[in-house]
């Protein structure tokens, strides 16, 4: 006996109905933010708080840096550091232990910048699960200014954002302000290959989330006020989750704090990537989101991915109306390859005059139009947004196997649900 002969047409016919119209209403969903992406980032990005608003008391700030080991832009990423102008600031460079060469890199930025306040914190505390909270733990204890600014050791720093973010945290109901992750331009596939999804399909939501008011930060780069994080429990208590990022802005935003995005996106400054390097960190951070949200990451985030929404609406479209599911697909696939291509232009904008010497204010349309292109042509742009899209759905698969494991560097992690975190293995202690 078939499973379709347990039920009559009738039910058949409902269950049918049912699922149509869910493939309609979360298409209607993921167009909608789609377009307030479109219009609305173009109100937040590069939009920046005015510096004269700051007052003669200006808050203090406390870079933390978690570093480990070394690559071929590190000194580029950290000097960018050392090189921003504010008058009341520090620098917090945290490594796990005394052997990581990142320690020389270090070492030799205090030498060429003298006046600048930077402390060098080794080792982190033996109780919190999470890598790189541990790193910053001691860092986080010894700060000394009122804003925090937790920047990785890819991200490279400037004025301008510094000034942006620290205008922004002067609001009172404002406890966090964050970056949307973006990468500086460098030749190679891979490097388009993550230029385009940071600016096209991560940005579809991430943008529209944040101009809706929802709760929607990565810890990449971000500032905090460190009263209003104590007040809730303080960064090294998020250190049992892997996801401290997600669970600290959570909180703040439960507390009825606003999170808010800076104007300039995050500068990446990556130096060396792998297609295979981007599709295992997209597992990494999709298995993350299973354990933590699993209903949304299970089941809504997939269905919103390109290729199986577009599937879903073109059923569901022939289903109701006899839409030629094949023309519609085929439309949708169009539409959304220009959408992610205007989005990625609107985002690299910024990036482009972050790296202008002197922007000038009176330019035209046509000026600020070339400084959206992408360092990569229209043909590259294609295959990787064609490659990116079919990733996603493997990404999607290969997530799913062994869901509660992750691997992290020279650690492998179990999670269970709610985001709870512990160490099944830890291979740099075998070393020793």
């Amino acid at each position: 006996m078939g499973i379709y002969s347990l039920l009559d047409d009738q039910t058949w016919s409902y269950i049918i109905f049912f699922v149509a119209v869910i493939g309609l209403v979360l298409y209607g969903m993921s167009t909608f933010f789609i377009i307030i992406s479109q219009i609305g980032g173009r109100f937040i990005l590069y939009k920046k708080e005015d510096p004269m608003t700051l007052t003669d008391n200006v808050p203090g700030v406390s870079i933390i840096k978690p570093l480990m080991g070394i690559d071929p832009l590190l000194e580029v990423n950290l000097e960018s550091h050392f090189t921003l102008s504010y008058p009341k600031l520090e620098i917090l460079c945290c490594v796990q232990d005394d052997q990581d060469p990142a320690i020389n890199v270090v070492n030799k930025m205090k030498e060429r910048y003298p006046k600048v306040d930077c402390k060098l914190f080794i080792g982190g505390k033996d109780d919190i699960i999470n890598p790189m909270v541990n790193n910053m733990a001691p860092a986080y204890d010894n700060a000394q200014y009122e804003y925090i600014w937790i920047s990785t050791s890819r991200i490279k720093a400037n004025t301008q954002i510094l000034l942006d973010m620290v205008c922004k945290l002067q609001k009172p109901n404002v406890a966090l302000c964050h970056q949307m992750p973006f990468t500086t331009d460098h030749k190679g596939f891979a490097q388009a290959l993550e230029k385009t999804y940071f600016g096209g399909a991560f940005a579809r939501y991430y943008l529209a989330f944040n101009v809706l008011g929802l709760c929607c930060a990565t810890g990449m780069s971000y500032m905090v006020k460190k009263v209003l994080l104590d007040e809730v429990h303080g960064l090294n208590w998020y250190g049992k989750y892997l996801a401290e990022d997600f669970f600290l802005t959570y909180a703040l935003h439960e507390k009825g704090y606003r999170l808010v995005l800076s104007a300039y996106p995050a500068q990446q400054n990556l130096a060396q990537t792998e297609v295979m390097g981007y599709k295992n960190r997209m597992v990494r951070w999709l298995r993350l989101r299973l354990n933590m949200i699993p209903l949304v990451s299970g089941f809504f985030e997939p269905l919103t991915e390109c290729i199986p929404i577009g599937i879903y609406a073109a059923w569901s479209l022939y289903h109701f109306l006899g839409i030629n599911p094949y023309i519609f697909f085929s439309i949708h696939i169009v539409a959304w390859l220009v959408s992610d291509y205007l989005l990625l232009r609107m985002v690299q904008v910024g990036h482009s005059m972050l790296n202008l010497q002197t922007p000038n204010k009176n330019q035209g349309c046509l000026f600020y139009y070339k400084q959206g292109s992408p360092p990569f042509s229209k043909i590259q742009y294609l295959f990787a947004w064609i490659l990116r899209e079919i990733l996603a759905v493997w990404v999607f698969f290969e997530a799913l196997v062994s869901p509660r494991t992750i691997k992290w560097g020279k650690r492998t992690y179990k999670l269970s649900l709610g985001g709870h975190t512990e160490i099944v293995s830890d291979t740099s202690k075998a070393e020793l």
